[in-house]
Order: C-alpha cells, then structure tokens, then sequence
C-alpha cells in the first residue's frame, strides 16, 4: 500500500483511502444498532460525506465513530496511510448479518459505490 500510495503522490495523483471491515450485530450480550459506522480521525470532511449519502436512506442508522474508534493502539491504515502521509482516510464499518448473502453484498456495494464517489 505505500509503494501504491507514494508512486500515486510522485505522479502528482491526490489519493483518499477507505479501509473496509465489518463488525458483529450483537458484542458482550448487547445488541449494536447500527447499521453501519463510519471511522475517521483527522478526516471529518471526508467522514461525514459519507454519513451523509448514506443517512439518505432514511432506514438506515449510521454513525460517527462507532462501533469503535481510531487510535494508534487499535489502527494502522487509516493512520499510517492515510493521515500520516496528509491524505483523507476513514474506516467504513458495516454490520455482519447486512452482509450475509449476496443480496445484501450487492446492497452495501452499491450505497458505498455512490457514496464514496468524487
């Protein structure tokens, strides 16, 4: 990723980077309500572009820095590739069981395809 990310920086391209993963509805016995969450340190614009497009569809209960948060102790990409080298970077969380088919694959694809558009 950083090989990646420096020719991008020498070729004089912006880059953004969006890591992805994907956390259990239900943690320690309590359920999370989420649908998804979007994680971001020093990228708020960049995060809250994306809690916007997808709180476009009104079902859907997205969220700020949930269900975790970014830290040097827990994160690497969205820090290191990201916020290290003066680049937008955020996490998108989606909830596990909204992903469990490919319907819902297809779903989350789509809504994530629009929202991180330029």
């Amino acid at each position: 990723i950083a090989q990646h990310l420096s020719a991008r920086e020498s070729a004089g391209r912006k880059s953004r980077l969006v890591a992805m993963h994907s956390f259990t509805p239900v943690f320690f016995g309590i359920a999370r309500p989420w649908h998804a969450g979007v994680l971001y340190d020093s990228s708020r614009d960049l995060g809250e572009s994306v809690i916007a497009s997808l709180r476009r569809d009104g079902s859907l209960n997205v969220g700020h820095n949930v269900p975790y948060t970014i830290s040097r102790a827990d994160d690497y990409a969205v820090l290191v590739h990201g916020h290290d080298r003066g680049s937008p970077a955020i996490l998108i969380e989606v909830r596990q069981d909204l992903l469990e088919c490919d319907e819902g694959i297809a779903e989350w694809t789509g809504r994530l395809a629009l929202a991180l558009a330029p």
